[in-house]
């Protein structure tokens, strides 16, 4: 069922259910009211009566009038008046039952002779039920005395209260309808920016173009939260299928790189092997030649594959634990590991002490041998190590007197696999300063690259102090 239709059928019920309760409350009124509102008319109309009888003329008791027009009482439901004496006789009659003036009990006579008023229910034949109010009269001088009853059917009420229940059904139905109309426009209306929003939703399930937007929302009510709400999911949507898209693509330039790189080192083991697989005499010369270019090529291979196991353990949140580190003595070792391997320059420390962070002593010395092992291969001259302290975060720098970074590859050069032309024969993987970065990273730190003024390159860390 459309929620439009469920709407329009709920408001249509809430109404009925409004005018069932005010009806209600209305006939509980009117039923609570009623016999008051009888008893009062009934007793201003038999103060009216007393009051004519007082003032009548003296001729008017000796025979009375007769009205023109009497009430039956047990047909009618109009009200009357009976004017009698107190010995009986009745000197008026505007009501009937049965042709003869209403009886009224002699016990309600006497208690209006001696009070002055009086009322009550009688029924002075079967079937006929009458509300009275009595008045007392005097005449003193024709020495007389009597009451004058006003009375009523009691199923006047009851008339009453079903002609208004009888309105109320009828007013009610007839009031329904402009309701059920104006629920329907109302509803049609407020759902007017669901209807755009659902089509604007399946247009865009099924065209997959998640740079679409809902129309802005005019109003600030639910239906404008939910569309900048559905909006912003879609920004979220299109920002992590752009990171996936990208995470992909460079997985796929990862495979493809990695490959490359494993097909020469495996080309030449597989060509050496072969060689000394097929000839059984061979110069000890060219064997000797053979299994060196195995050895170093198995060796090139392993650091390759160590540092493709390096990036995909970062690659899926994999970090050493974590404690505090001084950064400067893991620096002073891992250079002095890597001394012995200089070419020709020297490498410079520059410490400041204690510098302390968080993160994985082995990770972070592995850090530094990548930066003085790719100064080394790449740059020249001295290099030289330096860590210091600046606005909260430790800065470690490694700076060489090489020919520098190409231009335009100082955001590159951290990129797996990439290497400057004229290094591309050289031994190195190419993995070294995106390892570095994965290990910057991973403790929250960024690092950089640029040429120096001077000349050379240098390499930046910066790394939150612990």
């Amino acid at each position: 069922m459309p929620i439009r239709l469920r709407l329009a059928l709920l408001g249509m019920a809430v109404a009925a259910m409004a005018m069932l309760v005010f009806g209600w409350l209305l006939d509980a009124l009117a039923g609570g009211a009623g016999p008051g509102d009888q008893d009062r008319a009934l007793a201003a109309l038999a103060e009216q009566a007393a009051g004519a009888v007082r003032a009548a003329p003296p001729a008017w008791f000796d025979g009375g009038a007769s009205p023109l027009v009497t009430v039956d009482a047990r047909a009618d439901t109009e009200p009357f008046v009976v004017v009698r004496a107190a010995d009986g006789r009745i000197l008026f009659a505007g009501g009937r039952i049965d042709g003869r003036a209403p009886a009224v009990p002699a016990a309600l006579v006497r208690a209006a002779l001696r009070d002055g008023t009086a009322r009550g229910t009688v029924e002075p034949a079967a079937g006929a039920e009458l509300r009275v109010r009595l008045r007392s009269w005097a005449r003193p001088d024709l020495r007389l005395t009597g009451v004058a009853v006003a009375g009523q059917a009691t199923r006047y009420l009851d008339d009453q209260r079903r002609g208004m229940r009888i309105f109320l059904l009828v007013a009610g139905g007839v009031a329904l309808l402009p309701a059920a109309a104006a629920i329907w426009l109302v509803t049609g209306r407020a759902l007017r920016p669901l209807r755009a929003l659902a089509a604007a939703v399946g247009e865009i399930g099924r065209t997959g173009d998640l740079s679409r937007r809902l129309p802005p929302a005019r109003t600030r009510d639910e239906v404008g939260a939910l569309s900048a709400n559905f909006n912003h999911m879609l920004q979220r949507l299109a920002d992590a299928q752009a990171r996936l898209s990208g995470a992909l693509e460079a997985q796929r330039r990862f495979v493809a790189d990695a490959s490359h790189e494993l097909r020469s080192p495996l080309t030449t083991i597989r060509g050496n092997a072969g060689f000394l697989l097929e000839r059984a005499q061979v110069a000890p010369a060219d064997r000797d030649e053979a299994l060196a270019d195995i050895a170093g090529e198995s060796e090139r291979m392993a650091r390759l594959v160590d540092g493709l196991l390096v990036l995909a353990r970062a690659d899926a949140g994999q970090h050493g634990a974590r404690a505090p580190v001084e950064l400067a003595g893991v620096v002073d070792q891992a250079v002095r590991r890597a001394r012995p391997r200089d070419r020709g320059g020297d490498v410079r420390l520059e410490l400041e002490r204690p510098v302390t962070v968080t993160g994985d002593a082995d990770a972070l010395a592995r850090l530094v041998l990548i930066l003085v092992d790719n100064a080394r291969r790449h740059g020249g001259g001295r290099i030289t190590v330096r860590l210091a302290t600046a606005a909260g975060s430790a800065v470690l720098s490694v700076s060489d007197r090489g020919p520098g970074f190409p231009d335009g590859a100082g955001e590159r050069v951290f990129e797996r696999f990439y290497r400057a032309a004229p290094d591309r024969a050289a031994d190195g993987s190419g993995l070294g300063l995106a390892i570095a970065r994965s290990i910057a990273g991973g403790h929250g730190g960024v690092i950089a690259a640029a040429n120096r003024p001077e000349g050379g390159a240098v390499v930046t860390v910066t790394l939150p102090r612990g």
